[in-house]
């Protein structure tokens, strides 16, 4: 009797371990986009248009280096641990690890030192020589995220999401604090602009080192728990090596190609813009308004919903290496489940309080149009939390080829729709969310087709996502009603913050009420998160 309480006792620490680190990933990844923003505010008012100039032409190269290095390093390292504890391999997962270090570091090191050579003629390449000194100011940083990938991974494997949550939080906070202060003592000094530039961006540098210090303490403290792993022959070096690259190259792609597809977007709208009636500048306000409007906002939901994959992946990877059927079925029932119930607020709430929201936000005159443009958009959450969660199920497989064709059709698909619906008059700027929706859709079809191949059943898509949409749906009508007339004595932002409070309480209520969330289910869950 006292076993099984403690039993369940286990499994009840072991599922808040899951939710609470998953929900801990999300709240992480909101602070840090408020950081952003809170960022990108003083440091205009510091560079002005010429400084921010500079800034933003080495952050965006920056960005290209940023990607190498994490965009497929922490599920590699994550896929790779997990398959070796799945295994009871403890001597594979530390030898991974250290394998990993050792790679990235020399990676990391690399790309620093080619980014910092060839920082001068890159800044003459795009045609902003100034940038140079902000390009060797951040480029630093790059070490210290690769390695940061890596210990990232290894806690996720491990399920210690909340370090890596608090690790993300305290890299922005240094990030925005450090920086500021040497904008302002630039400012100060009277430095000219390329200096000044160059002291803020080291904030993105510093908040890289103190991230990876923070991540360091965590790993420490969690190696010293871990028991001895046996003795016998670990697997291969030149193995491990082939592994990482072959897991973490196409994740990368796979982001690349979004890059990319924003890249073209630029020119394709621009063009298309321009080819139905309008003149540069009026064109260039239009694609302005989509990306500093809709864009953000749809990006700021997308991050909310892309920890379920890190805190998942990792319990799917382990069901399918031990061949436990029954748990990967229930993981990834729940995996779906939980994208869906944060995906349905988010979506109908950006449809229904599109103009609201950016009004709060943004105070800008060209709101009507950017709210026209958030509704149309705001269909991608639907498609992209499934597409990430069927992904990520793809990826714990070994299919990690699979989400960069996927990607891949969803971006050309992306751009012929976007252009077919631009330079119809009737359409214009529309086209350009239009064919986003449509990518993420194609994109979803192609990785469900692949699943389908390769487990050889249909993927579970709508059973977990008619309830969550349903209820937000009623939800949120009904805080619309309560706002339409609470707007009458209220002023538009606390009426909306209330309006918002009323739709979480409903859902939460209606959540209960319809068993969405079952504890014996979650229970059954718990024991799948046990990756020791």
């Amino acid at each position: 009797m006292d076993r099984n309480i403690n039993d369940e006792k286990t499994k009840g620490g072991m599922l808040s371990g899951l939710i609470g680190g998953t929900l801990s990933l999300t709240a992480s990844a909101v602070i840090v986009k408020l950081i952003g923003l809170f960022y990108k505010i003083p440091i205009a008012s510091f560079l002005g248009d010429e400084g921010m100039g500079y800034f933003n032409s080495a952050y965006t190269v920056y960005a290209f280096f940023y990607l190498l290095c994490t965009a497929g390093v922490p599920k590699a390292v994550m896929i790779l641990i997990s398959e070796a504890k799945a295994r009871g391999r403890m001597c594979d997962q530390k030898k991974i690890f250290r394998i990993a270090i050792i790679l990235f570091l020399s990676v990391g090191t690399f790309l620093t030192l080619l980014f910092m050579i060839f920082a001068h003629p890159i800044s003459h390449l795009i045609g902003n020589s100034g940038s140079y000194l902000t390009m060797v100011a951040i480029a630093p940083s790059i070490i210290f995220v690769a390695l940061s990938g890596v210990i990232r991974g290894y806690l996720s494997a491990n399920t210690r999401l909340l370090d890596i949550a608090v690790s993300q939080v305290v890299e922005g906070v240094g990030k925005l604090g450090v920086g500021l202060i040497l904008a302002g003592l630039g400012k100060r000094w009277n430095l000219d602009l390329k200096c000044i530039s160059a002291l803020t961006i080291l904030g993105v540098t510093f908040g890289s080192v103190v991230g990876l210090l923070y991540l360091l303490v965590c790993l420490k403290t969690f190696k010293t728990n871990e028991k001895a792993g046996q003795n016998d022959n670990s697997i291969k070096a030149s193995t491990v090596i082939k592994r990482i690259f072959s897991i973490s190259l196409p994740i990368t792609l796979s982001a690349a190609l979004m890059s990319v597809s924003s890249l073209i977007d630029l020119g394709l709208i621009m063009r298309s813009l321009v080819k139905i009636g309008y003149n540069e500048s009026v064109a260039g306000a239009l694609y302005g308004n989509y990306t500093t409007l809709a864009v953000p906002m749809l990006n700021l939901a997308m991050s909310v919903i892309s920890p379920i994959s890190i805190a998942f992946l990792p319990i799917l990877t382990r069901c399918i290496v031990s061949s436990d059927k029954e748990g990967f079925k229930r993981t990834e029932k729940s995996a779906i489940g939980f994208s869906q119930i944060l995906a349905a607020p988010m979506m109908i709430g950006l449809i229904v309080y599109a103009r609201e929201i950016l009004t709060m936000l943004f105070k800008k005159s060209e709101i009507e149009i950017g709210a026209r443009l958030l509704s149309f958009i705001a269909p991608s959450i639907f498609f992209y939390s499934l597409l990430l969660i069927i992904n990520t199920i793809l990826e714990a497989a070994g299919r990690t080829r699979a989400p960069l064709l996927s990607m891949a059709i969803g971006s050309i698909v992306k751009v012929g729709v976007s252009y077919y619906l631009i330079v119809k008059a009737e359409m214009g700027i529309i086209g350009a969310p239009v064919g986003t929706v449509i990518s993420y859709a194609v994109a979803l079809v192609i990785s469900t087709l692949i699943y389908g191949i390769s487990f050889k059943k249909h993927a579970p898509i709508f059973e977990g996502s008619i309830l969550p949409y349903l209820s937000s749906f009623i939800a949120i009508i009904l805080s619309r009603f309560v706002y339409d007339r609470i707007i009458l004595i209220l002023s538009p932002t606390p009426a909306l913050i209330l309006s918002i409070l009323i739709a979480a309480l409903i859902y939460l209520i209606i959540l209960a009420f319809c068993g969405i969330i079952r504890p014996k289910e979650m229970q059954e869950l718990a024991k799948y998160t046990n990756l020791s």
